[in-house]
């Protein structure tokens, strides 16, 4: 995906507040969002995504995230998935995989991190660990000039999840 292209407009399982739904990447439309897309998912990544949420919310950005699609299935984790305060994408038929041009031959602990704007315009792409470090660049180059320039001041006040929510379909299992 080139810099400058928008999120395909198809929608993806989503696991939001609890419910898996499903949710397209143009939901984000009316605020930048930063989509951080891992090849393998744990719950230890998932506690540090987490408690980066509001420092994200803060500078103006949703931080979101593109899963393996097996990653919340079949593992004993001490705290549930749905129990995370943040949207975890799924991308079973890989069409975001394919869309977005996402590496596909990224270690566990590497992350490809791609950055939108308002318009859900595609306006970096970023190569980093899944660590601290990792994510506070993240927040850095969200914050920075280059990302900023295209923002709108007034959207930081929409940056609740409950946004995306109207954008929002149930997910149904396949009845016969």
């Amino acid at each position: 995906m080139k810099i400058g292209t928008r999120a395909p407009k198809w929608k993806t399982p989503c696991l939001l507040k609890g419910r898996w739904q499903y949710l397209p990447l143009t939901a984000f439309h009316g605020t930048q969002f930063v989509l951080c897309c891992l090849p393998a998912f744990t719950e230890t990544d998932a506690w540090l995504l987490e408690q980066q949420v509001n420092r994200f919310h803060a500078g103006g950005t949703v931080l979101a995230v593109l899963i393996p699609d097996d990653a919340l299935l079949g593992h004993s984790w001490c705290r549930p998935p749905q129990d995370f305060g943040l949207p975890f994408l799924t991308d079973p038929l890989n069409r975001l995989e394919r869309s977005l041009h996402l590496t596909a031959s990224l270690p566990p602990h590497r992350c490809e991190t791609l950055f939108f704007d308002h318009r859900c315009c595609l306006q970096f792409r970023l190569f980093h660990d899944l660590n601290l470090r990792g994510i506070t660049t993240v927040l850095e180059v969200a914050e920075s000039d280059f990302c900023q320039r295209s923002a709108q001041p007034v959207l930081k006040s929409r940056l609740t999840f409950d946004h995306f929510l109207a954008h929002c379909s149930p997910l149904e299992a396949p009845t016969g």
